[in-house]
Parts: structure tokens; sequence; C-alpha cells
């Protein structure tokens, strides 16, 4: 009798030597991603203490729980016993990203309960883990030799990416969260006819709920909403990414909200963040101090006012190939940027701009359109709702639209 696989969600197992930081990669990705990943925490037969912020059991507890079928997978390893919740199964089902940190010898049984798996390893330099295990503290010199030293339980099992994880931990964390939205599935479903969909602005193919990060692009400490696309080479940093929303390739935005269908060209810049005209110097020596001096610290406080400068863009937006948009600036609903144009102050609601710097042009709707489309917020209709009315945005113009369904 064959068990049907669990899906349509995929599983994500982070695997790596004892000391390569999964834990602390898992937990800086926790802080950062979406809805549509869980990051579960294990149970575990280990006291509370330094690392990992894991479920703490007795023996006993861990065996009853085990009985009562409360564990989805479960293994051994270095003495102890560890469970992942079996609430993880509902996630997947739900069409989530389950990622948890796994031992390599369940690879198997992971491939062969759920219909998705990708397996990420985590890697460091030999120096750096040694200096990891000693300083997190739980292990005695003769435990820690064996943990270096211990054989890779699956040394010929295949895995779909590999982070290094010699740098910060929030680059580590980007890149596992840049793995989970972009890494191919594997599956051993049977091949399903495709339907026909036409290429996106930046990729080919149909667009899934978690959205896209492409090749080459860095996601640190921001959100990404629901269909989403950042194109290849962008880099965002402390940006909400609203619904629907997309960049194209090589964007770069810092300090930046951006609202839900937000549609944004390539080669834009967003939030550019400033040098300190006031002072002696341009140069970032000044507060990025650390990279020039083991003693010296980096300037905080110049660090904080910078992200405090947030830009926000409105939804349902257009912004041009090639524009800047400038700190502190709010760009309104329905707005359009010209291509090249430089952003220094607000722009209105419905107001199309272009030049350097930026002037209104004119507005893509009458004042009173505009305004009854601000009421109606179809941008924040659900997906469904969306689908069912896709034929009314096709064919109908604004003033009709808000006739059909103004409340």
């Amino acid at each position: 009798m064959t068990t049907q696989k669990i899906g349509p969600g995929t599983f994500v197992a982070v695997v790596g030597a004892s000391g390569v930081g999964k834990d602390a990669l898992i937990a800086e990705a926790r802080r950062h991603a979406g809805p549509d990943v869980s990051l579960p925490q294990r149970h575990i037969t280990r006291a509370p203490g330094p690392g990992e912020n894991h479920l703490p059991r007795s023996v006993q507890e861990f065996r009853i729980a085990s009985e009562a079928g409360h564990f989805a997978i479960e293994w051994s390893a270095h003495g102890l016993r560890y469970g992942i919740p079996i609430e993880i199964d509902d996630d997947i089902r739900d069409g989530r990203s389950v990622v948890a940190n796994m031992s390599r010898s369940v690879l198997d049984e992971l491939a062969a309960r759920y219909e998705h798996l990708v397996v990420v390893r985590v890697t460091v330099s030999e120096a750096v883990r040694a200096s990891r295990l000693r300083t997190r503290g739980r292990e005695d010199a003769d435990d820690m030799a064996r943990r270096l030293h211990r054989p890779d339980p699956a040394p010929d099992y295949a895995v779909d990416a590999e982070i290094h994880n010699d740098g910060t931990i929030a680059d580590g964390a980007a890149a596992l969260l840049r793995v989970i939205r972009t890494t191919p599935r594997r599956t051993s479903a049977p091949a399903r006819r495709t339907p026909a969909v036409s290429e996106s602005p930046i990729g080919p193919g149909a667009l899934p709920s978690a959205g896209i990060v492409h090749e080459g692009s860095t996601v640190v400490a921001g959100t990404l909403g629901r269909y989403t696309e950042v194109g290849q080479g962008s880099r965002l940093a402390d940006v909400e990414l609203g619904d629907y929303s997309y960049c194209d390739r090589y964007c770069d935005l810092a300090n930046t909200t951006v609202g839900k269908f937000s549609n944004i060209a390539s080669f834009v810049r967003i939030g550019a963040t400033d040098h300190p005209l006031d002072r002696v110097s341009l140069h970032h020596f000044m507060y990025r101090s650390a990279k020039y001096w083991p003693d010296a610290e980096d300037d905080a406080e110049w660090f904080a006012k910078r992200s405090s400068r947030r830009t926000k863009i409105g939804h349902d937006t257009w912004i041009g190939h090639g524009a800047q948009v400038k700190p502190d600036v709010v760009v309104g609903n329905g707005a359009v940027i010209a291509s090249g144009a430089i952003v220094t102050k607000d722009v209105p609601p419905y107001a199309i701009v272009a030049g350097v710097p930026a002037r209104i042009i004119r507005f893509r709707q009458p004042p009173e359109i505009a305004e009854r489309l601000e009421r109606l917020a179809w941008w924040d209709w659900d997906h469904a709702t969306l689908r069912e009315r896709l034929d009314d945005f096709r064919t109908l113009n604004a003033a009709d639209l808000l006739d059909c369904y103004e409340v």
C-alpha cells in the first residue's frame, strides 16, 4: 500500500556538522520570515542553555509524547532525543515552507513523508567551527573532539543548496531565506501538465504565493508579502514589500515601505542612504569604523538616524527604469514616477512625475475618481475576489468599476 506524501508545501532540511551555526541562522531567519515560512522549535532531551531555543523534555516526557504521536519526525544523536512537532504537517498541507535543523540520518525518512524536500547544507572552515563549539560551552574537551570527528551519517546524499557561514549571522540568514524562496523543490509526484502562462517582467512561470527572490539578490532585515518578486541582482535592506509588488533586475532599496501592487522597474534606487555632509569627511571610515580598526566601534547613532528616515511607496504605483526616490519621501497611491526621475519631495496620489528634480506632469485620474479609488481600496481585496473581478479590471474604466463595487 502506498502512502500519499504530504504537500503541497516544502520541508526545508538544514543540515551540517555541529558548530557550523545552523541554529543561529534559523533563529535569525525566524525574525524576518513571512507567514509563508514556519520555523518550529525542536523538542530535545536537553536542559535549557546557550544556543538553540529548544523545548526541553525529560527522557520520560519525550517517550510519552512520542507514543502519543506528537512528533512528525524524531531521531537520536549525541545521546539525546530530538523531535519535530506533528503540527508541521498541517503547515505543509497549507502550502507553507517548514524549516528545521535536521539530522542527515533522517533525510530518507523526510523524502518518504513529504512531497517536496529541499536539503540545505551549512558549512564553515574547521577553525571557525572549533571556535564556535568552544564558545557555546555545551561539551567538555572530549565530547567536543568527538563532535569534530563524527562521520557524516549520509555522505552521499545530494543537497540542493549550500551556505558558507563564515560571515555574519545576518548574511547567513539572508542566504537561507533566499534558498527557501528560490530553490527548486524535489518531488516524486507524477509529472503534471503545466498550463501556459505569460512571462513576467523578471522571469517565466507561474508565481507561487510565497513569492520569488531571484538569483544573486540579497534581502536583509525585511519582509516580503504574498506573490512578490525580487529581480536578479537586487538588494533590499530593511524593506517591507507589500503583497503582489515586485522589483525588476538590479534594484537597490533601503529603509523603505512598499505598498501592494507596486511595479518597480529595473535599476531603480529607493531610500539611498546618506553620507554626513556636515562632518569633516564624507567617507564611511567615520561610521563603519570597525572595518578599519579592531578597537573601534561602528557609529550606532549614525546608523539609527539613517534607518529612521524611511521612504514610503503607496499601493498600485509604477516607478520607471533608473528612477531614484530619496529618503523620507512619500509616494502616494496610484502615482507614476517616470524613468530617470529623481524624486526629492512627496508625490500626491495618482500624480505622474518626471524630471530632475521630479515635477508633476499631470494626474492619472480626475480628483473625484482618485478619491473614490482610495476609499474603495481594491488593493485590500483578497486573492479570490481579485480573480472573480479580473475581467472587470480588464474591460471597465475606473468610473465604471467604481460604480460596480462601491458600497
